[in-house]
């Protein structure tokens, strides 16, 4: 039987019959809409932000960077005005970045030409290696490695500097991008409180400074205290790199200096790289074991005293969400977005948190 359209037939029907079937029923409709407008939004932002990386990344990195900036700027510009001080932020900022995407660089042109030693010195740790698995017992034989050979350990070393290379190319390109914009928002900076103030209504602009206080305060905050913790580390490895003579000991305390903003990942990746190279570099002697031993110690001080002593809670996240963080930025923008995770995320929860329909999601997300 065909159900009428007409509601007062439908109600004069039997009620096995006027059941409307629940694909039909308006609370289910509306749910699978919104579903699927979510769904295509998150899809569209997805791309979008993939197509626009090379414009937003920079963008967001100078904004984080203004962000830390502008106390010193508002104090400065008493003294010198605003044109100098900006000029004296902006242009010391730069060459900082520059000077250090320059060190980059060169040093990894210079590892570059050292690559045939690396792989004559890989090929005879892998000649004593097999030396070693042959003299141990039968039971232990198939613990011998057959693979990769010297020539296909070479091979994979010649592979991978290209990539590394262009890589730095693109984070000197990137970073004189970033000098730009910083450039233009510490010029325009100071005067978003009075444009928001003159585009608003006045309860609409206190709230939307309220925000960007909030989010002012807890970037400034984190940042602050993660640069003196990733120089107290940083400093320490690169004096022990230089005093037991490891090579490029600049470059990696750099890298030391990077990766200490990713978290868990970052420090795994500031030890292993030294250390092996260390390794590469004078083969089993006691410079690599040595450092191998201070490094891990100064990791070691840094992740049990040094970081949550300065650090605390002034993430306010929870390392669950923070690897979710890291896996997604890292995924959509690469090792840029896994430096970025920590502070978009940070961001987000504050945005979040502001409005009534979203503050049970921000209160799950932190991690107290």
């Amino acid at each position: 039987m065909s159900i009428p359209s007409d509601s007062a037939q439908i109600e004069s029907l039997p009620p096995a019959v006027r059941t409307v079937p629940r694909w039909r029923d308006p609370t289910t409709t509306t749910a699978v809409a919104t579903v699927a407008h979510v769904l295509l939004a998150a899809a569209a932002g997805w791309f979008l932000m993939q197509q626009l990386a090379p414009v937003v990344r920079p963008l967001l990195v100078a904004v984080f960077l203004a962000y830390i900036l502008l106390p010193y700027h508002s104090r400065l510009q008493t003294h010198i005005g605003a044109p100098a001080s900006i000029g004296v932020l902006a242009g010391a900022t730069a060459g900082v970045l520059v000077t250090l995407a320059l060190i980059t660089y060169t040093s990894l042109l210079g590892l570059s030409e050292d690559i045939p030693r690396l792989h004559a010195r890989a090929g005879e740790l892998l000649r004593s290696t097999e030396v070693a698995f042959g003299q141990m017992p039968r039971w232990a034989s198939n613990l011998k490695p057959s693979t990769p050979t010297e020539s296909k350990i070479g091979e994979q070393l010649s592979r991978a500097t290209g990539p590394v290379l262009s890589m730095a190319a693109d984070v000197l390109l990137e970073t004189i991008v970033v000098a730009m914009y910083l450039l233009f928002l510490l010029l325009e900076g100071s005067r978003f409180p009075h444009r928001v103030r003159r585009a608003y209504p006045p309860d609409r602009a206190a709230e939307i400074l309220q925000i960007a206080g909030q989010v002012s305060s807890a970037i400034v905050g984190y940042l602050r205290v993660k640069v003196k913790a990733s120089l107290v580390l940083a400093v320490p490895i690169g004096l022990i790199l230089w005093a037991c003579g490891v090579k490029f000991a600049v470059l990696w305390a750099l890298l030391t200096f990077m990766c200490n903003f990713i978290p868990y990942i970052g420090p795994v990746v500031a030890y292993s790289l030294p250390v092996g190279f260390g390794f590469l570099w004078f083969g089993a002697s006691w410079e690599p074991v040595t450092v191998a031993v201070l490094l891990m110690l100064c990791h070691a001080t840094s992740a049990a005293l040094v970081e949550p002593t300065m650090i605390g809670n002034a993430v306010g996240l929870s390392p669950l969400v923070l690897l979710a963080a890291l896996a997604f930025w890292g995924l959509l923008w690469g090792i840029p977005g896994m430096f970025l995770a920590v502070p978009l995320t940070v961001v987000g929860v504050i945005v979040m948190n502001h409005f009534e329909s979203t503050r049970s999601v921000a209160g799950l997300l932190r991690g107290v």
